[in-house]
């Protein structure tokens, strides 16, 4: 245990709770309130660069102000005495989508269901506040216990983008492209791997889950999280990621040419009603101007089948 004072606020921290590419979290505690939260930290290696602390500082900038339950709060930020950039957030005990993707193989869909209309909710309040996530799947959504409740919650905005408009956003560069298509001396498990990582410092995302135009380059706005939308939904509910290939240059050729399968393709023993079916299938279509328009557009579709298939006793409407 170790105490650190940031920007003239003392924290005390706890213990390291998580560790990626551009930082570690810690659980802390407020000195002055007892308050516990988490801290990110920027790696001291990283924090040279200009753009990887770009990015980070971008994350603090873009959820400093954010307000929705379906959302991480950001407490404060600063830079700590040693120069690393730092974030303070709610502390989030619990599992990732992810977590439970991978202990379930695949979510049922009254179990889903709840939390999709939450993540909807989120990122449709993020997409209200001109902030376009552009890196959404199941490792960056939290699931916290609130009494008999699961609270979905939508973390990691580290290369979100603040936007006069949604849709004015940076594009991932071609030499990125060009870098995974040199890839070819990875093992299975780095390929995987490869496929639902972001690249620390460079603004990317995840192939499992890019929309046709975020593969191609192209500009990334609120339509594209709406196929982002519809992979997780996809994956969750048969287990399986649509139009995945072989290695991630391969899965975002596939999802540049290729229409995505019906979910009710995926196994005989898997049958989702209608109702499911359309709704993924229109968020996964491959021309933007025939999906939904915007995520605010894709929860009304989800709530008006949760009605008809008694689904929306789960939630509040």
């Amino acid at each position: 245990m170790f105490d650190v004072s940031m920007c003239g606020t003392g924290y005390k921290l706890l213990k390291e709770v998580g560790s990626g590419g551009m930082g570690k979290v810690y659980q802390a505690q407020k000195s002055d309130t007892g308050e516990i939260c988490a801290i990110k930290v920027m790696h001291n290696h990283l924090s040279a660069d200009q753009n990887n602390r770009k990015r980070f500082e971008r994350e603090a900038r873009v959820t400093c102000g954010l307000n929705q339950e379906n959302v991480v709060e950001t407490i404060d930020c600063g830079v700590t005495k040693d120069d690393q950039p730092f974030i303070v957030m709610e502390y989030l005990e619990g599992n990732s989508l992810a977590d439970m993707l991978f202990e379930k193989g695949r979510i049922d869909l009254a179990t889903f269901y709840p939390l999709l209309v939450q993540i909807c909710r989120g990122l449709a309040y993020t997409h209200n506040m001109s902030i376009v996530h552009r890196d959404m799947k199941p490792s960056n959504i939290m699931l916290v216990k609130k009494g008999n409740e699961t609270v979905a919650k939508i973390v990691d905005f580290g290369i979100a983008k603040i936007c006069p408009r949604t849709g004015n956003c940076m594009s991932m560069s071609d030499e990125r492209l060009k870098a995974i298509d040199e890839w070819n001396e990875l093992d299975d498990e780095e390929e995987e791997l490869l496929q639902v990582l972001t690249a620390p410092g460079e603004v990317f995302g995840s192939p499992l889950y890019m929309s046709p135009e975020q593969c191609r380059g192209e500009i990334v706005d609120c339509c594209s999280e709406v196929y982002s939308l519809g992979c997780m939904i996809f994956e969750c509910l048969t287990g399986v990621a649509p139009l995945k290939g072989r290695n991630a240059m391969e899965t975002l050729f596939q999802r540049i040419t290729m229409d995505a399968p019906s979910i009710n393709s995926v196994a005989e023993e898997l049958t989702f009603p209608a109702e499911i079916e359309a709704i993924v299938a229109k968020a996964l279509e491959k021309e933007r101007r025939e999906r939904y328009q915007s995520v605010c557009e894709l929860k009304t579709a989800v709530l008006d089948a949760g009605k008809n298939l008694n689904l929306i006793s789960a939630v509040s409407a």
